[in-house]
């Protein structure tokens, strides 16, 4: 186990940590410029460790007051195990320590540090990065010189549901007094799916509509000509009038007769490739539909098995029905 620090180590510590306005990080990297020469150096945690004990025990970590036994001990080879290994359990550090478990969440829920989770990420090619920048500077642009101008998109996508669908088994749970055994089926060989189309514009929900299976430029030329009016009734002529119509790049979506008629019904007032504004390659994090509203529908829907494509169907539809964008989310 590693050795503690000594008492003027500490005292310099919270002294940096005083100077850096309780920045953690901050004070790490300033006590290594400082006292560039020493063989070892604290991690920010360490730092933190300092300030509660001084502020809430009167003493610096491990430190025996009075004869008594400190009150946090161990805390310098928890948070030593943690800046070694970043990924490391509370199971981990009990058996490398013989720390018990209880005790190693204390220090660190003391230390103020917590087990964050991993986050999936939309991959990039180098080349998407300057056209992810020019597309933010031209609507930061749209929006200084039009505050509204967010709110007069349509944004649009479809999305697959199928009958072994998005669970999310966090979140999935149900109250017993016996363990019920709880099981939902996976990858079953009877598969269906539907393609749907939803739009968002100005907080309103549009749609949703269904689309074929497999979705090409006649398909969707289709759908813009013949569906989109008419699910876009409800919205007042004025809005229409200055909408913007937005979709991703998708093959479907770049089909000449599909630029024609965007042209047409959307002059110089429709957002993806080749449009007034160019809709940068890989980024469904800047579409609402993408980035948050499929992913929380999908969650409700699939909160039960389903059997059919019927079943299937009636369930969004229902749950669009009866909720508005609020009572969703």
């Amino acid at each position: 186990m590693p050795t503690r620090y000594t008492s003027q180590e500490y005292a310099n510590m919270h002294l940096i940590y005083g100077e850096c306005r309780c920045n953690a990080s901050a004070a790490a990297r300033l006590y290594r410029e400082r006292y560039p020469n020493l063989e070892r150096y604290p991690d920010y945690r360490v730092f933190v460790n300092v300030y509660h004990s001084l502020t809430e025990d009167g003493h610096f970590p491990n430190q025996i007051r009075d004869g008594g036994r400190p009150s946090f001990p161990y805390e310098e080879e928890v948070l030593q195990e943690v800046a070694d290994d970043p990924n490391i359990s509370v199971r981990e550090i009990e058996e490398r320590t013989g720390i018990p478990k209880s005790k190693v969440h204390r220090i660190s829920q003391r230390a103020e540090i917590h087990p964050f989770h991993v986050q999936r990420v939309q991959s990039f090619l180098h080349r998407d990065y300057p056209e992810r920048i020019s597309f933010f500077r031209t609507m930061l642009q749209r929006h200084n010189e039009n505050p509204q101008f967010i709110q007069k998109i349509l944004w649009s996508d479809e999305s697959t549901f199928k009958k072994d669908g998005y669970i999310n088994l966090h979140n999935f749970h149900e109250w017993h007094v016996e363990n019920p055994h709880l099981m939902r089926e996976n990858r079953s060989q009877y598969r269906f799916k539907v393609n749907l189309w939803t739009g968002i514009l100005n907080g309103k929900i549009i749609g949703p509509f269904e689309l074929p299976e497999n979705l090409n430029g006649t398909h969707y030329l289709h759908f813009l000509r013949e569906n989109l009016p008419t699910l876009l009734e409800d919205v007042p002529l004025t809005d229409r009038r200055y909408m913007w119509y937005q979709q991703d790049g998708c093959p479907a979506h770049f089909a000449v007769q599909v630029r024609d008629l965007l042209d047409q019904e959307y002059p110089v007032r429709w957002i993806g490739r080749s449009g007034a504004i160019s809709w940068p390659a890989r980024s469904p994090d800047l579409n609402p539909l993408d980035f948050f509203y499929w992913g929380v529908l999908k969650e409700k829907v699939y909160s039960k098995p389903i059997e059919s494509v019927a079943e299937l169907c009636e369930r969004i539809f229902k749950l669009l029905r009866t909720s508005t964008l609020e009572d969703i989310f």
